[in-house]
């Protein structure tokens, strides 16, 4: 499956006036018999991180999504 970045949004939590605090990278999948679009919430260091290096925010996507889908299974098995 490929995951390929299709937006980047800056959250401004604390006001326009002040720095962002958050990003959301939006994103679509192909490849596979199902897809996955919409956009993973990641911290202003996260971003800071791998801004610059599509690879890099490519595998933050999917660790999001990753992260999200154990969240759910989690819950659901319990």
């Amino acid at each position: 499956m490929k995951i390929t970045l299709t937006g980047i949004n800056f959250n401004y939590s604390n006001g326009y006036n002040n720095d962002y605090t958050g990003v959301n990278l939006n994103f679509n999948s192909s490849g596979a018999t199902f897809s996955l679009s919409g956009y993973v919430t990641v911290t202003k260091d996260e971003y800071t991180a791998a801004s610059g290096n599509p690879e890099q925010l490519t595998a933050l996507i999917i660790q999001k999504v990753q992260e999200s889908l154990n969240m759910q299974t989690t819950t659901q098995a319990s």
